[in-house]
C-alpha cells in the first residue's frame, strides 16, 4: 500500500469518562469503498465524523495523504466531503438550481460552475430529475443530490452517515452500485449502516463495538471470521461479545495483520 488517501493514528474520543471511540490505527486507499457497520452507539458516526475533521478526537491524528488535518487550508479541506443522515437539500428548488446554488457558496461560477452541476448530475444519474424540484424526488434521489452537493467540490474523500436509512432494498441496491462507480472513479468513500445487503458493492467492511475495531477485512472474509452466511446476521452475535475480547481476537488475526498493522503508514 503506498500513501494513504486518508489515515488515522491512535485515533480515540472520550466524553467525560465515557470512552466512545478506544484508540485506533486505520489507513484507506485511493478508490476503496468501505462500509462500516455495528449496533448503534458503537462509534459509527463519531469516527466518521473525526475523519472527516467535524469534530475534535481526544487523541491521535488524522491525515488526508501525509498532511494532518489541522494543517490544511480551507480550499484543501474541501478535499474532504460529508454527507449526515439528514438530508440537507431545500425543497423548493429544482435540482439543477439547489446545485447551482451550492457551486455558488464554494466559488465556483461561469462555464466552470455549469460543468461541474452537469458532470455531477449524470455521475449520480439525475438527468431525469434535473428540473424537478427536490421535495418531489424519492428518498434515494434526494440522498443523490446530497452527495451531489459535496461532489462540486471535487472531494477525494467522501464521508456518508447512514445514507441507506430508510431505503427499501432495490433503492438501496441502485444507490450502492452509485457510490461503487464514484469509487472506481479514484474517490475513497467511507458509508456507515446498520444494514448492508449490496455487499458485493464494498471492498471492505470496518465493524465496531462499543468504540472497539472487532474486525476490518473485505466482505467475503467477514463472513468466514464471524462464521455466518450474511454480515446482516452478525449483530445478534455481537450482543453476546465482550468488546475488549472481540477487539483482543481480531488483533490476534492474520486479517489485522493485513489490513491494520500492515497498512500503518
Amino acid at each position: 500500500m503506498g500513501t494513504p488517501a486518508i489515515s488515522a493514528k491512535g485515533l480515540a474520543v472520550k466524553a467525560g469518562r465515557t470512552v466512545i471511540l478506544q484508540p485506533l490505527n486505520l489507513s484507506f486507499s485511493s478508490g476503496e469503498f468501505v462500509g462500516v457497520l455495528g449496533p448503534s452507539g458503537c462509534g459509527k458516526s463519531t469516527l466518521l465524523r473525526c475523519l472527516a475533521g467535524l469534530q475534535s478526537a481526544s487523541q491521535g491524528q488524522v491525515l488526508l495523504g501525509q498532511r494532518p488535518l489541522e494543517q490544511l487550508s480551507s480550499e484543501e479541506r474541501r478535499k474532504i466531503g460529508f454527507v449526515p443522515q439528514d438530508d440537507v437539500v431545500h425543497g423548493s428548488l429544482r435540482v439543477d438550481r439547489a446545485l447551482t446554488y451550492t457551486g455558488r457558496l464554494m466559488g465556483l461560477q461561469g462555464d466552470e460552475l455549469t460543468n461541474r452541476v452537469t458532470q455531477v448530475i449524470d455521475l449520480l444519474e439525475l438527468q431525469e430529475r434535473r428540473t424537478v424540484r427536490t421535495d418531489r424526488l424519492s428518498g434515494g434521489q434526494r440522498k443523490r443530490v446530497s452527495i451531489a452537493m459535496e461532489l462540486l467540490g471535487e472531494p477525494q474523500v467522501l464521508f456518508l452517515d447512514e445514507p441507506t436509512a430508510g431505503l427499501d432494498p432495490a433503492l438501496e441496491d441502485s444507490f450502492m452500485s452509485s457510490c461503487q462507480k464514484l469509487c472506481r472513479g479514484g474517490r475513497t468513500l467511507l458509508m456507515s449502516t446498520h444494514v448492508m445487503q449490496s455487499l458485493d458493492c464494498l471492498d471492505l467492511v470496518l465493524v465496531l463495538l462499543k468504540g472497539h475495531l472487532i474486525f476490518l477485512g473485505p466482505p467475503q472474509e467477514g463472513l468466514r471470521y464471524f462464521q455466518v452466511p450474511s454480515l446482516t446476521m452478525i449483530y445478534k452475535g455481537l450482543a453476546q461479545q465482550d468488546p475488549l475480547q472481540a477487539q483482543q481476537r481480531f488483533a490476534a488475526s492474520p486479517l489485522y495483520q493485513t489490513y491494520v498493522a500492515g497498512r500503518t503508514p
